[in-house]
């Protein structure tokens, strides 16, 4: 059987190597942090959704890009610092930007999803993960009828799909969620999805992690790979310390870091790094917590209830590796929890707060990199972007159909490594 080094260890990493090594193949997961998930899976958005597979580069997405650069309050933020990093790829992000482009990325990206948290509910049940999950869908709520349109006209392409939704008005909202109740007077309507799922990515790895380890695999965290070895346009392993760690098989799903791993091997990836925010409150004396994800379409941001604790997340600032938390965009979260729930706002405890800070790895046309290369034995699974979670088992489930040589129960053209 040939030998694996899966190098990453987040979401996609982690259920790359559990499924690997599931199927028997000798499975190295090589990880620079001392632990897996402690880098953009810590403490992401907390959601898994299918409701959400249309790309950020919507039609006319240069004109909120160029907007931004003066309103601290933008959901989508654009730095100045980083357009010197932006230019080649933000030329191809505001290429795929055309409706023809972007409604196909749209229906791949949800074939994906669909098909990988189908996946992760029977991965759930199959190894009896626990990590706060939460299976009542997600609320995505609007403060006029005009904004609900284009997120009913997508939700109704994507019903052909199979994409579940239910438009409601404001009482139904408030019937499915009454701790919007305050706020009745705002709510125009609000649009559920219910087979979105919420729970602690952290947990949900850690949990996978175990199951690996259980099937055998090798947990080599705290080490830094610092290239690929190839030979005769085939992988001999990875650079590690000076020294090659032999592999017959190596893939790439280090997010960010993995267009930098494979740029000297003829592979130049679309992927620059798309900061999210995260605010996490104890919430376990609060009375009034919402049951179910609230998704504000007006402020792009999400009000998640994971276990005890509530998380905001919300945002997404290009502004290079550039890993600082601002202020202004803490803020931010602050205001749409103080918007949508004042009630459970004037109970938290702002100064226990954990506020956090991830890199999503962006592709320019929003869809990620999953399958081989042009050198043989090398393959990638990264640039999942805002849907890290959403598709990260059935990522896994893709590539390893396709280095078994197995058709996988999806078209995996879509997200092919050379495109």
């Amino acid at each position: 059987m040939q030998t694996v080094v899966v190098v990453g260890g987040g979401l996609a990493g982690v259920a790359t190597a559990y499924e690997l090594a599931r199927r028997g193949y000798p499975t190295t997961l090589v990880e620079m942090r001392e632990g897996v998930a402690l880098e953009t899976s810590y403490a992401n958005g907390a959601l898994l959704t299918p409701s959400m597979a249309d790309p950020w580069n919507a039609p006319g997405v240069h004109r909120h890009l160029a907007a931004s650069l003066f309103d601290a309050r933008s959901a989508m933020k654009l730095r100045i610092s980083a357009l010197p990093s932006l230019l080649g790829w933000g030329l191809k992000f505001l290429r795929h930007s055309t409706p023809a482009r972007h409604d196909a990325a749209t229906i791949a990206s949800f074939l994906l999803s669909q098909y990988s948290v189908e996946q992760t509910r029977r991965l759930r049940t199959r190894l009896r993960l626990r990590y706060d999950v939460g299976t009542l869908g997600s609320l995505k709520v609007f403060d006029t009828q005009a904004a609900m349109e284009a997120p009913l006209a997508t939700a109704s392409k994507l019903s052909r799909l199979g994409l579940k939704f239910q438009a409601l008005d404001a009482n139904a909202t408030i019937a499915m969620e009454p701790a919007l109740a305050q706020i009745r007077a705002r709510i125009a309507g609000a649009i559920h999805y219910p087979d979105d799922e919420s729970g602690d990515a952290h947990k949900f790895c850690q949990a996978v992690m175990s199951s690996f380890l259980q099937a055998g695999g090798i947990d080599r965290t705290g080490i830094c790979v610092t290239g690929i070895a190839v030979e005769q346009g085939a992988v001999r392993g990875v650079h590690i310390a000076g020294r090659i760690e032999p592999a017959d098989i190596v893939i790439v799903a280090a997010g960010n870091s993995s267009a930098k791993l494979v740029r000297g091997l003829g592979l130049s990836l679309s992927i620059r790094p798309a900061k999210g925010y995260t605010l996490t409150f104890d919430a376990s004396q609060v009375e009034g917590v919402p049951s179910i994800p609230i998704v504000s379409d007006t402020l792009h941001a999400a009000v998640v209830p994971i276990g005890s604790r509530l998380r905001i997340a919300g945002t997404a600032e290009f502004a290079g590796d550039n890993l600082t938390i601002r202020r202004d965009r803490i803020e931010n979260l602050v205001r749409l929890l103080d918007t949508l729930l004042p009630h459970v706002a004037r109970q938290l405890t702002r100064a226990t707060a954990q506020p956090w800070a991830g890199l999503r790895p962006l592709s320019a046309d929003g869809l990620p990199f999953i399958g081989p290369t042009h050198i043989r034995g090398l393959h990638l699974n990264t640039g999942h972007g805002h849907l890290g979670w959403t598709f990260a088992v059935g990522s896994a489930l893709v590539l390893a159909d396709l280095i078994e040589g197995k058709p996988p129960d999806i078209d995996p053209r879509p997200y092919r490594a050379l495109r």
